[in-house]
């Protein structure tokens, strides 16, 4: 579990359940409250050990500036908001620390290997968690803040070794719109509390430069948008007990007390300023609810249609984040989109977390400054690929709780299907294929019989023939019943074999599905974000045991074993023996996905016909260089044009993709494509590399359209390179396949709709036919 320690008075920890009761209202008339978190990085170990002297500082202390304090504050701390990267991080500069301390940058202590500390278990950010509550770690520190509601919100880091110590405010320009200015002038009083106590230290600092204010998904930037302040400590990091740095030696005790002296000086700030920041977060809900009053719109409707478990995981987001969601009353039709109490709900915009729900729903294009610490757009509707509308009708219901489940219904000799809309789906296909049934999938859509009427089963569609199997029907229904049970999947009982007007059940379009063996690569060189989001969709969303298999393994490791080998984010610098049986793992019948910077590999191979596209030519790129290539390089170094020093940082953003959100146009009639609702799919990337599937004109499963920019900045040259390239593509290389993806489809785990792209090449990998050339015979 996740602890966190209450500092008070004696008189308000007595109270504590009444005053929690009260912040979670809303109420302003309570004790000023500041949330202390530390080392959500757990490589960043200065603040996770600054905590306890904090606490120990409170709970001790007996100076009348101390115990007066508590009267009129109370502290939440949280010692230690990633246990179990902290826990990775210290084993590792514990195990390489001696007798006599090493301050060299060189030595093994100061280098962790691959995975760092940083991330969590499954290697995941969890400073860029809060808005997509992925991990158990968020959800609870989340759940905490809602329940506390803190006038102050303190998230404590390190930095690179060389620097000194930063607090916020950050870069002006770098800010949110939606932060209001009162926000940053607090910001601006605390920051002098904290730089009066480090000039007494004779410390070194700095802000307004480096770190932003802009992505609400971070510790701290949520706070700022739902009346708190949120203020980002980064402390020069000894990574490990002692380091030389350009300022001198720095030790470990040196960083935390820096930690502690911030801390201290956060609680003066809260005490002195209690007025104001009260003030503050009254007037932040009233403005809001004045904007929500003048708005002619009444609540936003969001609907998944076929797809309630998408809904759900949506619905119970929001609530997660103390935004009111309702079921819808009555039925309203939006452009051809239908939302009701079935397929949608209804979120009112007269609610206390109006300007959070903006916040995550809006898409913006248009920006001060074009720099971005992180990403530049983070729609949650675009992420879950959502319908969706704003209506001034009087559409608010019940409040909104999960359906139950579905599941199976009835029985059949013949076989069972469900459709893959739902995304419970892949899962109870995951639990299936562990079970030893065999199992198949639709890639022509067809319509069937079943014990409550005729259904349509679209592509993607998975059948469980009952007879074929190596077990009694009884057994068949059983394994079925049992693994549908816990999900929103209908599963339908089927009384025929034969189809209605078309397609029957032994019909070789319906092709089998293998029960996934999967090996995902990592090791130093990859993303370890990257990686560890696929981990963690394979381990704790589709419950498949994955092999993680290190990359300086691959030449060696006989890959038969497996049926799919998966490649995130990162630099992939094979040995010729790695490539070679990475070749005949794919000609033997084994499916290599890959995205992001998997491309640049799959570029590498002669046999593959995925090709990198060059910014200058817009011609696709070559393993081998030329000679042209030579004078390509020799003109542009002549026309190299010089530029003013203070500009270099806005033009190397132009150079960047800042974590944007992508239009594509999907091809629904592809197996790959299987579904997927509509034929525009968001999706989100973060890198500029632009490529196309070269002599298949069937294999572009999606690609991003004229116009692809929905939010975030791009600069107009790379919104040009991208439009009309590949998004995703596939091809049958002798009896397997590659499936590439120049977007984070899983991106942070939170991006489900373009997820289910992922699950496709995951499942259906092989379902898709080679490309025949004009006049090849079938």
């Amino acid at each position: 579990p996740i602890l966190n320690v209450i500092s008070t008075s004696p008189k308000d920890q007595a109270r504590l359940k009444d005053i929690e009761a009260a912040r979670a209202r809303g109420e302003s008339d309570t004790p000023v409250v500041v949330h202390l978190g530390y080392s959500v990085h757990g490589n960043e170990s200065s603040g996770a050990n600054a905590a306890p002297a904090v606490a120990w500082h409170l709970a001790s202390s007996t100076d009348a500036s101390v115990t007066e304090m508590l009267e009129r504050m109370v502290v939440v701390i949280d010692p230690m908001l990633n246990p179990d990267g902290l826990a990775r991080f210290a084993s590792w500069a514990n195990s390489y620390r001696g007798a006599t301390l090493v301050s060299d940058p060189n030595t093994l202590e100061h280098n962790q290997s691959w995975p760092s500390g940083r991330g969590n278990h499954y290697w995941f950010d969890l400073n860029r968690d809060w808005l997509w509550l992925q991990h158990p770690e968020s959800q609870a520190h989340v759940a905490t803040f809602q329940q506390w509601r803190p006038h102050i919100f303190s998230d404590f880091h390190e930095q690179g070794t060389n620097a000194t110590y930063f607090f916020q405010p950050g870069v002006p320009t770098r800010t949110h719109p939606l932060t209001p200015q009162s926000n940053q002038d607090l910001t601006v009083a605390i920051a002098k509390f904290h730089a009066k106590a480090l000039d007494a230290r004779g410390e070194f600092y700095f802000s307004r430069e480096d770190f932003d204010d802009f992505y609400y998904g971070k510790g701290s930037t949520y706070p700022d948008i739902q009346g708190s302040i949120g203020i980002l400590f980064e402390q020069a990091s000894s990574r490990g007990h002692i380091q030389d740095s350009r300022n001198g030696v720095l030790s470990f005790e040196h960083t935390i007390a820096n930690q502690v002296t911030t801390s201290l000086t956060t609680l003066q700030a809260a005490d002195a300023l209690r007025d104001q920041l009260i003030a503050h977060q009254k007037q932040f809900f009233e403005d809001a609810k004045r904007g929500a009053a003048a708005n002619p719109n009444k609540a936003m409707l969001f609907a998944a249609d076929g797809n309630p478990a998408r809904l759900r995981a949506f619905a119970q987001l929001l609530q997660q984040h103390g935004i009111e969601v309702h079921k819808v009353k009555g039925s309203v039709n939006v452009q051809g989109q239908e939302y009701n109490a079935t397929n949608a709900i209804a979120v009112p915009l007269q609610q206390r977390q109006q300007r959070l729900l903006e916040a995550i729903t809006e898409l913006r294009t248009q920006f001060k400054d074009n720099t971005f610490y992180d990403v530049s757009a983070f729609s949650v509707t675009k992420a879950y690929d959502l319908a969706s509308t704003k209506t001034a009708l009087d559409v608010i219901g019940e409040t909104y709780s999960a359906p139950k489940n579905v599941g199976l219904k009835a029985e059949s000799q013949i076989a069972y299907a469900f459709s893959w809309n739902n995304d419970d789906a892949a899962p109870l296909l995951a639990a299936l294929s562990q079970t030893g049934l065999r199992l198949r999938s639709v890639s022509k859509p067809l319509r069937v019989q079943t014990t409550d009427g005729a259904k349509d089963l679209g592509i993607g569609s998975i059948v469980i023939p009952v007879a074929m199997q190596s077990m009694p029907a009884a057994k068949v229904t059983e394994l079925v019943k049992q693994a549908s049970a816990s999900t929103s999947v209908e599963v339908f009982a089927l009384s025929s074999g034969a189809g209605l007007g078309g397609i029957d059940l032994g019909s070789a379009s319906l092709k089998t599905v293998e029960r996934p063996r999967v090996a995902l690569l990592a090791g130093q060189g990859l993303d370890q974000t990257s990686v560890g989001e696929l981990w963690h969709w394979l381990d704790t969303y589709l419950h498949l045991p994955t092999t993680q298999l290190s990359l300086d393994r691959v030449a060696s490791t006989s890959l038969e074993k497996y049926t799919h080998i998966i490649m995130g984010d990162g630099s992939y610098r094979f040995s010729e023996e790695a490539n070679k049986n990475l070749e005949r793992f794919i000609k033997q019948g084994g499916v290599v996905i890959g995205i992001e910077g998997a491309l640049k590999w799959a570029n590498s191979q002669s046999y593959l016909h995925t090709k990198l596209v060059k910014a200058e030519s817009g011609k696709a790129d070559s393993a081998k260089k030329t000679e042209g290539d030579d004078k390509s390089v020799e003109k542009s170094e002549k026309k190299l044009q010089r530029l003013p020093y203070k500009d270099q940082d806005g033009n190397a953003a132009k150079a960047l993709v800042a974590g944007v959100i992508f239009e594509t146009d999907v091809d629904r009639s592809h197996p790959l494509a299987a579904g997927i609702p509509r034929d525009r799919l968001p999706v989100f990337r973060a890198q500029a590399d632009v490529y196309r599937l070269e002599g298949d004109p069937y294999g572009t499963v999606a690609a991003y359209t004229s116009s692809p920019v929905i939010s975030g900045y791009v600069s107009d040259e790379n919104a040009k390179r991208i439009a009309g390239s590949a998004a995703m593509t596939a091809e049958r290389v002798g009896n397997g396949s590659v499936i590439m993806a120049s977007a984070a489809l899983g991106f942070r785990s939170g991006w489900v709709g373009s997820r289910r792209l992922l699950e496709n090449a995951l499942f259906f990998g092989k379902a898709f036919e080679k490309a025949r050339t004009e006049g090849e015979e079938e």
